[in-house]
């Protein structure tokens, strides 16, 4: 009788660990966006914004030397 506790112990177990990481697949999506290092990454995203505006106004700048010039 002591095996048959132990098997339906283990199970109950189970079914309650089980049951309660399905709450937190829900906020999965939230989480990502939260997550340890946010700070750093969106200042990564806003260096890389900004270089794309430096480029083409380096781009736009050249262009005007050009034409001047000819």
């Amino acid at each position: 009788m002591g095996s048959l506790n132990k098997v339906v112990f283990m199970l109950a177990s189970c079914l309650i660990l089980f049951s309660c990481s399905g709450e937190n697949d829900s906020n999965s999506a939230t989480s990502q966006k939260d997550h340890v290092w946010k700070e750093q990454t969106d200042t990564i995203d806003k260096a890389k914004e900004v270089e794309g505006m430096m480029l083409e106004s380096a781009a736009a700048t050249r262009e005007a030397i050009d034409k001047h010039d000819e």
